[in-house]
């Protein structure tokens, strides 16, 4: 068994991530989740550009 998998339960938490985000003080977590969701953003924002950009026709300058 890998590391991985021995850290989980029957129910697929993952107690290491849990553990580690319990050792965090609560301004650390915020700020664990705020980065979380700014690369959420992003990649959000990323794939609408790129659907966006593909249904555009090309322009030859």
């Amino acid at each position: 068994m890998t590391d991985e998998m021995q850290n989980q339960n029957s129910s697929g938490v993952d107690k290491g991530l849990v553990a580690m985000f319990l050792k965090m003080s609560p301004e650390e977590r915020l700020k664990a989740n705020d980065n979380a969701v700014r690369a959420i953003l992003e990649l959000r924002y990323a794939y609408q550009q790129q659907k966006f950009n593909k249904s555009r026709p090309e322009r030859h300058t």
